[in-house]
């Protein structure tokens, strides 16, 4: 779907612990990004740059007919309630704007979007996916 190179799918694999890696990491599952060589940092780092525009577009509007022309974060607390309702492009640049950085926890950051292993799910194959976090709530801050 991104047309992703060899040498990043294998990062990635890695990554999300669908290879397991050989030794030396600090979860026998997978390697964390800030755990790869330098170089290998760099081109993930430069190839997922290159392609933010399209990833941040495919993860938050998504494709095709139904792809999203809004975002509508509603929140509840307490006895409070409130609303924000704004356009999707206004969207992909408030989450997307910003450099992609390796977390201090050693996942990725893609201006305010995470990019981390999902996990979980009881040792199931799906926890070897990709997971992409947005707080929808900082939309709220801009009011």
């Amino acid at each position: 779907m991104w047309n992703i190179p060899e040498n990043i799918a294998n990062i990635l694999e890695l990554f999300t612990g669908e290879q397991r890696p050989i030794s030396g990491t600090r979860d026998k599952r997978r390697v964390f990004i800030d755990e790869f060589n330098i170089n290998q940092q760099q081109a993930l780092i430069v190839w997922l740059e290159a392609n933010k525009s399209l990833i941040v577009s495919d993860i938050l509007k998504g494709r095709g007919k139904f792809a999203a022309e809004w975002m509508l974060v509603a929140q509840k607390s307490n006895d409070k309630s409130r609303w924000i309702l704004k356009p999707m492009n206004y969207c992909l640049n408030f989450f997307g704007n910003g450099d992609v950085v390796v977390s201090p926890r050693g996942s990725i950051k893609i201006g305010k979007i995470t990019m981390q292993r999902k996990g979980g799910d009881g040792g199931r194959k799906t926890a070897n996916m990709l997971q992409f976090k947005i707080n929808p709530a900082l939309l709220f801050e801009l009011d």
